[in-house]
């Protein structure tokens, strides 16, 4: 399982829980060895086997190469984790058999080293059978008893992830609800409005209030935790862009969006945060003129966006910082998991780039 999204907290219950998970498959495993090392000592011993205490020596040391096959098996079955329930039922069905069997005849030469009686009498195949199926059901036992222990702390972290990712999805929620309507973009936009109207320049004040009420249309029609086709959020870009052109007139716009790609499904609003910041980092306060590009590419199976600017950037934060690219991350952590890459920082010379690095999903 993924943490690489989780809230810090969520990661540090996570390692919490891979904790008590160790401890407890490890006490699980130590007690029934030892519970087997006891009753077999004591069964030598009430027989009256003068060599038992040698005999239970030579157990212990046994058993330490029996903790060794189930450290194997556990490898095993840690690597089937994902694989269907049939095919781990299959391999352990093939595993077990045979760790019992390697274990029967280390015991067994422990034993007839350890007892002078046992090495004395005849080898026979019915009494290999015997010990050979003692200890697969042995094993077997213990095998069932390691699933289901696993499988129970399995289920608490699904819980605990569940409720992790509930409480991200809440926080994405109300942050993609703030980028549907961002108040500095809005005050902004009506404080150039009304210098537009002060100055009578009528036709770019109506220009930029008819803009104004298309791109707002656009973005409160769409769900900030749904998914969307690249082509209309490119466009809702746009519609933000051309926006921002009436107040920056020498700001320049590139879309380079190959038609075959417009139907990529990306998360909606993904790209808001990214042209915001560089028309707030990369745009205002630069010598113009500049420019702003999304340029949209397909590398076998991955959709690659990338966002750039030529501004100045000089009042731009270190790559990554601030609540837009932070929001960004944490919503293609969330989504995504680790099946993504997200690159951010400056251009040699001048200027910012933002690259997403998504699977490549198209619309059915």
């Amino acid at each position: 399982m993924d943490h690489a999204g989780l809230h810090p907290a969520g990661q540090i219950a996570v390692l919490r829980g891979q904790g008590g998970r160790a401890k407890a498959v490890i006490g699980l495993t130590l007690g029934f060895w030892l519970s087997n090392l006891v009753l077999l000592s004591l069964g030598t011993f009430l027989s009256g086997n003068p060599h038992w205490l040698a005999m239970t020596g030579m157990r212990a040391l046994v058993i330490l190469f029996g903790l060794l096959l189930c450290y194997l098996i556990h490898i095993v079955i840690t690597r089937l984790a994902r694989a269907p329930f049939r095919r781990r039922v299959i391999v352990l069905a093939l595993v077990i058999p045979v760790a019992a069997e390697i274990f029967a005849w280390a015991h067994y030469f422990g034993i007839a080293v350890a007892d002078p009686v046992v090495r004395a009498q005849p080898f026979t195949w019915s009494g290999v059978v015997s010990t050979i199926s003692f200890w697969s059901w042995f094993f077997l036992a213990w095998a069932g008893l390691y699933l289901a222990l696993r499988y129970s702390f399995d289920v608490q972290d699904e819980r605990d992830r569940a409720n992790e990712l509930q409480s991200l999805a809440n926080t994405a929620r109300l942050r993609a609800l703030h980028y549907q309507v961002n108040p500095h973009f809005l005050f902004n936009s009506l404080n150039s409005v009304s210098a537009l109207i002060l100055d009578r320049d009528m036709e770019r004040a109506e220009a930029m209030v008819s803009k104004l009420a298309r791109y707002f249309r656009m973005a409160l029609a769409v769900d900030p935790l749904d998914t969307i086709i690249l082509s209309s959020e490119i466009g809702l870009q746009r519609a933000y862009l051309e926006i921002e052109q009436l107040r920056y007139p020498d700001l320049a716009i590139h879309i380079g969006l190959p038609e075959a790609l417009g139907e990529a499904i990306v998360p909606t609003l993904i790209l808001q945060p990214i042209v915001e910041n560089a028309v707030k980092y990369g745009v205002a306060g630069s010598t113009p003129p500049t420019r702003i590009a999304i340029e949209v590419d397909a590398r076998d199976s991955w959709l690659v966006i990338e966002v750039t600017d030529t501004g100045d950037g000089m009042a731009k934060p270190a790559p990554g910082a601030g609540i837009g690219l932070a929001n960004v991350r944490q919503r293609l952590a969330l989504h995504y998991g680790d099946d993504h890459r997200f690159e951010a920082g400056p251009l040699p010379g001048r200027g910012f780039a933002v690259r997403l690095t998504l699977p490549l999903e198209m619309k059915r």
